[in-house]
């Protein structure tokens, strides 16, 4: 029996482990990805960097879902559903790279994260039962992000630095709807041909919204390896959380996945020089424990 129970117990442990580096892959991904958002954002170009991005994802998700998906079987919800999810990713896409490029990094990347955050809020709105500890998770995020916001230098308070912050929460508020969406379409079907549907939906508003505004739409030749690079670790990101889905406590690679917003800001720090005060890394320590707790908790 004792071997059997230790048998039972490694193998847990293997299976808690799988997810945890699955939800650190994705981390490191997102963040390194939101890292050389910021420079090409500002050479390059926002519609431009991004719409490559995208681009290059489509393509390994056509590989993929040409494979393992069948469009026939799938119900006219779940293609709504992803649609639905694709429109509001073009939105959240947008608005993160136009905050990045306006922004500090200690200050957009939390607040990009804290999306959690609006899951809880929409509880409470539809009379759903928050805890005690929830709120206290949601208070710890916003004490975070108002500390770093408050320590900025004077020379970075002003009209740059509210534009971003309005952007940076509208890009929140965009994917907390966006894996809404997402998540609703996957119950209903595949998950390959949904992140597909999301993406090229994306693709074509982005696309409608950069002739529409006169935007730059066509990137640099010198940026392409990089822009496609993007696009491989943004899909990279999205399928080791998704991959965690094949092992027990999948949970754990979505929340251990949500800190990448702290690999973007200490990438920001090392190579960008961005300056970080004892008391930034302290308020943005603050905001992704309360990230974390949330994501645990929900």
């Amino acid at each position: 029996m004792v071997f059997v129970w230790q048998q039972h117990n490694t193998g847990a442990i293997a299976n808690t482990m799988i997810t945890l580096c699955l939800g650190i892959c994705a981390a490191l991904a997102w963040g390194l990805h939101d890292f050389c958002v910021r420079s090409v954002s500002q050479s390059s170009g926002i519609f431009a960097s991004l719409l490559t991005v995208l681009a290059s994802g489509i393509v390994i998700l056509t590989g993929v879902a040409v494979v393992s998906s069948n469009p026939a079987g799938m119900t006219a919800l779940y293609y709504q559903l992803s649609i639905a999810s694709g429109l509001s990713f073009a939105v959240a896409a947008v608005a993160l790279y136009i905050a990045f490029s306006i922004g500090p990094v200690r200050l957009v990347a939390p607040i990009i994260c804290a999306y959690p955050i609006l899951s809880v809020g929409w509880s409470a709105a539809t009379g759903t039962a928050v805890s005690v500890t929830q709120w206290i998770a949601v208070l710890t995020i916003l004490i975070g992000v108002s500390g770093v916001a408050i320590l900025s230098d004077n020379s970075q308070k002003g009209p740059d630095q509210n534009k971003a912050v309005i952007w940076a929460t509208t890009s929140a508020a965009m994917f907390a709807a966006t894996f809404g969406f997402g998540q609703s379409a996957v119950a209903a079907g595949d998950e390959a041909l949904s992140m597909l549907i999301t993406r090229t939906v994306a693709f074509s508003t982005v696309l409608t919204m950069g002739f529409v505004g006169h935007q730059q739409v066509k990137p640099t030749k010198a940026q392409l390896p990089l822009l496609i690079g993007m696009g491989g670790l943004d899909t990279l990101a999205l399928g080791c959380v998704s991959l965690a889905g094949l092992w027990p406590h999948s949970e754990y690679a979505t929340v251990t996945s949500s800190i990448f917003g702290m690999v973007t800001i200490i990438l920001a720090w090392a190579f960008l020089k961005e300056p970080m005060t004892r008391a930034h890394w302290i308020c943005v320590s603050l905001t992704f424990l309360g990230i974390l707790s949330l994501s645990m908790m929900g």
